[in-house]
């Protein structure tokens, strides 16, 4: 009898915990958690996003295509919340843009923007 009033507690707790851990926390929001993916992505991609416009004007025809395609690819992963791949797409946009900038050479005001 004693060791069954010990047992029956742990019992208890431990169908308590089960029952806990089958329903998804209330702090889990999916389309919460999609919204706050989308935004980190989004976050990530907005600067390359802006240099990239800044190198079409000094791409050729083809790299103009490509780099509109790889946009189109971050954009669309940014919508189904995949920040990694957003992040990884981003950073070679910024690459690809500071290299056509870079083919297009420095201008005066160029040093302008450090300041």
């Amino acid at each position: 009898m004693d060791q069954t009033r010990r047992v029956l507690p742990l019992a208890a707790a431990a169908a308590a915990a089960a029952a806990a851990l089958s329903k998804p926390a209330a702090a889990c929001d999916p389309d919460l958690m999609d919204a706050h993916l989308t935004a980190v992505c989004d976050g990530a991609l907005a600067p390359a996003r802006a240099a990239l416009e800044e190198a079409l004007q000094h791409a050729t025809p083809e790299e103009q295509l490509v780099m509109q395609r790889a946009l189109t690819v971050a954009n669309a992963t940014c919508t189904t919340g995949d920040p990694v791949a957003g992040a990884r797409i981003a950073a070679v946009l910024a690459r690809i843009a500071g290299r056509i900038e870079g083919r297009a050479g420095l201008k005066p005001t160029d040093l302008d923007a450090l300041a």
